[in-house]
């Protein structure tokens, strides 16, 4: 199933603007690599890579499935690599 629905915290938020990433692009990358997503050790289930529009690598973290919904997952934060 895929997702369709994005809940971003306000950690996530607040990292995007800090780190010049844009929510497109988060969601972008977790749609289109969330079937070769890895496991996180943290406080997220899920990491993923990502570029932007720009070609400036990133990775965020995710929960999925959230709110008990398989088409929505939670961004918990984001960063730029490299």
């Amino acid at each position: 199933m895929a997702i369709e629905r994005f809940v971003w915290t306000d950690h996530a938020l607040l990292r995007l603007d800090q780190r010049h990433l844009t929510r497109s692009d988060v969601e972008r990358a977790i749609r289109d690599g969330h079937r070769g997503r890895q496991v996180n050790d943290g406080q997220a289930d899920w990491l993923i890579e990502g570029l932007t529009t720009h070609g400036v690598r990133f990775e965020a973290v995710y929960d999925h499935p959230a709110e008990d919904d398989e088409t929505t997952a939670r961004i918990v934060s984001a960063w730029r690599v490299g």
